[in-house]
């Protein structure tokens, strides 16, 4: 009897079949984005040779953690056909709320539940007016990115919050060059990663995005699930407020600002797509990884604040026009509706 045994009869050899799988059509975008990273290392590094060191990937989990945190949360989210733009002003309300409440009690444990309740609060706030009332995401969103900015910013006259109880040491501690930011992002991605791909919650939350007409008709709950979204987003927003509050050593009334631009960004750069509940934890990680080297690179290149933001956009675009490219050419993929947030009306 031969020790190599051949696979049944039509059957591909399994590294075969797992390299057909990995460079399918499908995933065409996903290694551009890929190779795209790979330049920009190699560029940073060929301009400035001594940022591309041991200390760089520890910078950039660092720098980068509030931005995974909100993008896994916001997947969900955009796959969904929702977006939520209140998470930079949710994660400055949080703070605020958490450095109020230490400063009234000089207890670290009752400022972050305080904060954790905030965040789940508004979440679930969003969730009543999105799913339960059918309101348009986007608007609902925008509404909380307004007031809340607004009351952290009146929270303590804008000024700094400062916060002990030994937060900022447990949260700037490192283990071998990484601080709690680094295992915090390894857990956050495998859990967003269990939940969309092997959960309930993940299977509708595809079958929300990709139809959901049908996902009504098919006996999902889309309020409840819509729900827990926000919720997932409510978490995150805390984990975040967490982090910045901790390496800030304060709570700062413009924490967080801008951060769901970042996040929708690297969302839709991974290759999430807008209302067509398709995407995964993955593709959103490669996006977070790819926006975080182009903002790092450009930081320590020194440049003004123009030159900064218009090589960044100019970076993204040409990305994401390119990946729309690849997807019509090579994948068929049609233009994404105009309707994205809004709930279709049933017959």
């Amino acid at each position: 009897m031969s020790l190599h045994a051949r696979p049944p009869e039509g059957q591909k050899p399994r590294p075969r079949r797992l390299a057909r799988r990995l460079f399918a059509r499908r995933h065409l975008d996903s290694w551009f984005l890929v190779a795209m990273t790979t330049v920009l290392l190699l560029a940073f590094w060929a301009v400035q040779p001594e940022w591309l060191n041991r200390y760089t990937l520890q910078s950039l989990a660092t720098q980068s953690a509030p931005l995974a945190l909100v993008a896994v949360p916001m997947t969900f989210a955009i796959i969904s056909s929702h977006i939520d733009l209140s998470p930079g002003s949710m994660i400055g309300l949080t703070g605020a709320v958490i450095g109020l409440t230490f400063a009234g009690t000089h207890e670290l444990w009752l400022a972050l539940l305080a904060g954790l309740g905030t965040s789940l609060g508004v979440g679930l706030l969003h969730g009543v007016f999105v799913g339960g009332l059918g309101l348009n995401a986007v608007l609902v969103t925008l509404g909380t990115y307004i007031w809340a900015r607004g009351l952290t910013i009146g929270a303590n006259a804008g000024s700094p919050i400062e916060v002990g109880g030994g937060l900022a040491h447990v949260v700037n501690a490192t283990w071998a060059g990484f601080t709690l930011a680094a295992p915090l992002l390894v857990v956050v991605y495998l859990a967003g990663g269990f939940l969309l791909s092997r959960t309930k919650l993940g299977r509708y939350t595809h079958a929300m995005g990709g139809d959901l007409v049908s996902a009504r008709r098919a006996g999902i709950n889309v309020p409840v699930y819509t729900t827990a979204i926000f919720l997932l987003m409510g978490i995150a927003v805390w984990l975040a407020s967490f982090v910045t509050v901790g390496q800030l050593g304060s709570a700062a009334a413009a924490a967080g600002t801008n951060i769901e631009l970042d996040a929708i960004i690297a969302v839709i750069i991974g290759g999430s797509r807008l209302a067509s509940g398709e995407g995964s934890i993955g593709r959103t990680a490669m996006g977070v990884a790819f926006l975080s080297i182009l903002n790092s690179g450009l930081l320590n290149l020194g440049l003004t604040d123009a030159a900064f933001q218009l090589y960044r956009g100019a970076a993204l675009l040409t990305v994401l026009s390119v990946q729309v490219i690849i997807r019509r050419a090579f994948v068929g993929e049609e233009p994404a509706p105009t309707h994205l947030g809004a709930e279709p009306a049933l017959s």
